[in-house]
């Protein structure tokens, strides 16, 4: 036995010389290098406000929409999650952005105010992606960018929660700190049924409160459900209020494509083979027309067993991929023109002659409706040859400007959404009802199957030829009347089906 004297527990830098200049927090507690490994966590619970924010918000989800239809509720909803969103913003937010971030929000939920289809809840959803991309990189990205990152909040973003919840109760509880917690409650347990037992015994209010809990069902199948429902809302909210570069990832690089080389297609497609197509393009373009204009003014006869509204339907729609593919050889070929007026000239008059042939192909469409009355899928034809039409005249623009392919893809994609955002206040079940209820005279037919089958939208015009013409039209064998639900709660208001309700409520 050593004559050397240790007293277990003391740090070394005490047994050791110079302990003044070698002691540090960790050895005073003991650790002699052995430090304690925590686990990174995939997600913290950073914000002392983020779970009392998101316990508010999944409330409110349940609220507007256990056991309701949805309506007005998705547009309050989206509205406080974008006002949780920029209130949960590291770095915080001016009042002037406040203004503007909770501005277009708004405007990206009128068409869900209007009514809910998914053309509405489509510019809802993109509401929410610009403002998540806003306050995750501080600014506005490519499309495609914000798409990532959306594809990253619907993936990686709906499993961070129950994922930091386990790595939180793993961090703060051992085993033997479970054993310990239980421990601890048996005795204010016990204690406490004595005490609520002779309390019952003295407060009958009490008693009957108690009895009336012990009469409640728990975990039935609705309640079970319900539960599945907020956790589910829990964990798709979750990655809004902590978005963070560490999941969301970087904004995403542009895409670098390596050009690859073909001697066989540079000897295709060359200055000299683009002047041969153009001359050759602007013949067989100038024939389309001079043959479109003989038939449509009477001048020119179809040959025999062709109507005029088979003519019209078969020009219709080929007519337009035909300025659809134009479109894409003249972006794609115009820097082969090089500076020759000549060549730029015929590319200018090969775009005119297509925007001719658009505008035909609308008149064409126009004499088969006439024919044939209206659809959802002529009117989408409709807009369709109007979105090309417009594509057309800033293709012209960004040759003339010398714009750049993005400026193009950017204007168009800006035509495009604008068109459907004004698409979602359309009522288009009314408009198709009235024009083929007005025009059932001169068409000499009228399909009051596909009239029926409009829905509830297309009512007034349906009951308003019932009382004109004294009969039924949506009877007998599919044909059956709109059934209307009347709105019987708040959440599930929308401004069209009010607007019907009341017609309705006039009616009858």
């Amino acid at each position: 036995m050593s004559g050397q004297f240790v007293i277990n527990g003391v740090p070394d830098c005490i047994r050791l010389d110079g302990w003044w200049l070698a002691c540090s927090v960790a050895d005073a507690r003991g650790d002699t290098g052995k430090q304690e490994e925590t686990p990174q966590k995939t997600t913290a619970l950073r914000h002392p406000v983020t779970i009392p924010v998101l316990l508010v918000l999944v409330l409110l989800a349940d609220w507007l929409f256990w056991g309701h239809s949805p309506g007005l509720s998705i547009a309050l909803f989206a509205l406080v999650l974008s006002a949780a969103i920029l209130a949960m913003r590291s770095g915080g937010v001016t009042h002037r952005e406040w203004v503007i971030a909770l501005g277009c929000e708004l405007i990206c939920n009128l068409p869900v105010v209007e009514q809910i289809q998914p053309l509405s809840l489509m510019f809802t959803g993109i509401g929410i992606v610009v403002l998540v991309v806003w306050v995750s990189y501080g600014r506005i990205v490519e499309w495609w960018q914000a798409l990532w990152a959306m594809i990253r909040i619907s993936t990686v973003g709906a499993v961070l929660l129950p994922i930091g919840l386990v790595e939180e109760v793993r961090g703060a509880q051992s085993a033997a700190g479970w054993k310990h917690q239980l421990r601890a409650l048996i005795l204010p347990l016990g204690i406490g049924l004595v005490f609520l037992f002779l309390l019952t015994s003295a407060n009958p209010i009490l008693e009957r409160f108690l009895d009336r809990l012990a009469r409640l069902e728990f975990l039935t199948a609705k309640q079970m459900l319900r539960v599945s429902f907020w956790l589910v809302v829990a964990s798709v909210i979750w990655p809004y209020l902590n978005l963070s570069e560490s999941w969301l990832g970087p904004v995403a690089n542009t895409p670098k494509f390596k050009s690859l080389r073909m001697p066989w297609l540079a000897s295709l497609v060359s200055a000299e083979s683009v002047r041969n197509s153009l001359v050759l393009f602007n013949i067989l373009f100038f024939v389309q027309t001079a043959m479109d204009i003989g038939v449509l003014i009477g001048g020119m006869s179809l040959p025999e067993g062709v109507t005029f509204a088979r003519y019209a339907y078969r020009g219709a729609y080929p007519l337009v991929a035909t300025a659809l593919l134009a479109g894409v050889f003249a972006v794609t070929t115009h820097r082969m023109i090089g500076e020759s007026r000549f060549l730029k000239n015929l590319l200018f008059l090969w775009l005119g002659q297509n925007l001719f042939l658009v505008i035909t192909a609308t008149f064409r469409l126009s004499l088969y409706v006439e024919a044939y009355t209206l659809t959802y899928l002529r009117v989408a034809a409709f807009v369709w040859m109007g979105l090309v039409f417009v594509g057309l005249v800033l293709i012209i623009v960004q040759i003339t400007k010398a714009y750049s392919v993005g400026w193009l893809v950017r204007s168009n994609l800006a035509v495009l959404m604008s068109t459907l955002y004004l698409c979602s206040f359309v009522n288009f079940a009314w408009v198709i009802a009235d024009y083929n209820l007005h025009h059932s005279n001169t068409i000499g037919r009228l399909d009051t199957r596909y009239l029926c089958g409009l829905g509830e939208q297309a009512l007034p015009l349906i009951l308003e030829h019932d009382r004109t013409t004294g009969k039924t039209m949506c009877s007998g064998y599919g044909r059956e009347m709109p059934l209307h639900t009347p709105i019987d709660d708040w959440r599930d208001w929308g401004f069209r089906e009010w607007r019907l309700q009341v017609y309705l409520a006039g009616e009858f």
